[in-house]
């Protein structure tokens, strides 16, 4: 539905003009769709959670032995020997340093910090027609979307027009998405075990899915004598989620030292009510309104979420000691927005499906971890460390990250505790025009906090 408000624009200009907005509001800031311009905060690729997991640097597909295993590979689950339970906590914090050589006047900072449970789990291992068996339940949350950005532009047209513009943008941004797994995992035979989980995607299980932005624009144009200004007030909404995917496992203990293990994410169809307004006043000098338009569309759309695969090896040189190496892989040109009138458009630049060339990403993951026992083995103190490269899907390319991160904890008798610190960092990043062909220098800093306990 779209409605369009103006006295003094008859119906036919108005629609006009709503309709050549949404051709090319891919090209502004207040861009609509989900990791468009202003969209996941977060990194956009698929990930586990943990403190153990990301103080070994995500590097996790080959271990996978605790209660976070549905969220990298389900199939580890067989590997837990008692019930458990699983809670994690979170805190993120985002810089964003953004510069233009078209407005250097725009150049500024922008800051979020948040906190959030990220992981919640429950698992029982059991035996069945003679096979072991683990079932579990889980909650993730995978992406975030909360950001804030404030800047200006200024724009001189010389003489004769003699025209010199003001605009003073904001932008901000929150929501995220999380899952409910249901996980199961089978041991096949003594070396190789296989797990499942169903993840269901949805704004009705006791929380809000989805993301809400607000974007304002203040104009002020002088020439001569003469002012204008313009006020914009741009809201979008997504909510009510609905989606259901798979995640599929396996892992094989190949020998006492090396295991090798793979996982499957499976491509979903999500879908989203969404809600947008642009309300704009214009006034002259004194500040009286010369004009107005209001402007709503309520629409449903699907996002067709990518498939992504990843393998990870393992290699034990004793109970102490252990290196993994994971290699994932994600299909962002197969990711395609469909919006309420049936177009199709890449949600990474806006543009038509048969238009845009998006690369996929390749993440590559190393971690480490050894364990000190103490108190006749006990009590476990871990060091952990981790490398990775995490690139962002991008127009011809990806956006290169990097990162690096360091664990540790306590674990004692059925209790452990971990904690975790991960760096992710892009220099010189495409920001796809946000600011006027701009680019950005962007840190992130992520502390986990996990406690697992056994029964």
């Amino acid at each position: 539905m779209i409605v369009c408000g103006n006295k003094k624009i008859k119906t036919m200009l108005c629609c006009s003009m709503v309709t050549l907005f949404l051709l090319f509001i891919s090209a502004n800031l207040f861009a609509a769709t989900i990791a468009q311009r202003v969209g996941i905060a977060s990194s956009p690729n698929p990930v586990g959670s943990g403190a153990r997991a990301v103080g070994m640097g995500g590097a996790f597909i080959a271990v996978a032995d605790d209660a976070t295993a549905a969220s990298w590979n389900p199939a580890g689950l067989i590997q837990l020997e008692k019930p458990e339970l699983s809670v994690v906590g979170a805190y993120d914090s985002r810089s964003e340093n953004f510069f233009s050589v078209s407005h250097p006047e725009s150049n500024t900072d922008s800051r979020m910090n948040e906190s959030s449970i990220n992981y919640l789990s429950a698992s029982m291992p059991f035996y069945f027609l003679n096979k072991n068996m683990v079932a579990s339940i889980n909650y993730q949350r995978l992406f975030n979307f909360n950001r804030s950005i404030n800047y200006r532009i200024k724009e001189t047209v010389p003489p004769p027009v003699n025209l010199v513009t003001v605009e003073d943008r904001t932008y901000d941004q929150e929501g995220f998405l999380s899952a409910v797994g249901l996980a199961w995992a089978i041991e096949l035979t003594p070396r190789i075990s296989i797990g499942v989980s169903l993840n269901i995607w949805s704004s009705n299980l006791g929380w809000e899915n989805g993301w809400e932005g607000k974007y304002t624009n203040h104009i002020v144009g002088t020439r001569g004598l003469t002012t204008n200004i313009e006020d914009s007030l741009i809201t979008e909404k997504y909510n009510d989620l609905k989606g259901f995917n798979a995640n599929l496992g396996v892992l094989w203990n190949a020998n006492q030292h090396l295991t090798v293990g793979a996982v499957l994410k499976t491509p979903f169809t999500a879908e989203f009510d969404h809600q947008y307004q642009d309300v704009w006043v214009q006034r002259n000098g004194a500040g009286a309104i010369t004009g107005s338009t209001n402007v709503s569309i309520s629409e449903d759309v699907e996002l067709e979420m990518p498939m992504s695969y990843g393998i990870g090896a393992a290699w034990r040189f004793s109970d102490q000691f252990t290196m993994d190496l994971d290699i994932y892989k994600t299909l962002w040109d197969d990711y395609i927005l469909t919006d309420g009138q049936g177009n199709k458009m890449s949600p990474i630049n806006g543009r038509p499906e048969n238009l845009s060339d998006i690369k996929n990403t390749v993440q590559v993951r190393m971690g480490a971890e050894y364990l000190f026992f103490k108190m006749d083995n006990n009590l476990i103190i871990p060091l952990r460390g981790g490398l990775f490269y995490d690139p962002e899907p991008a127009q011809g390319k990806v956006k290169d990250f990097y990162g690096a991160s360091i664990g540790s904890g306590i674990g004692y008798k059925r209790y452990i505790f971990d904690v975790a610190y991960q760096a992710r960092w892009g220099k010189d990043v495409d920001t796809g025009n946000i600011i006027g062909a701009s680019s950005a220098d962007i840190m992130q800093h992520t502390f986990l906090v996990s406690f697992i306990m056994h029964f």
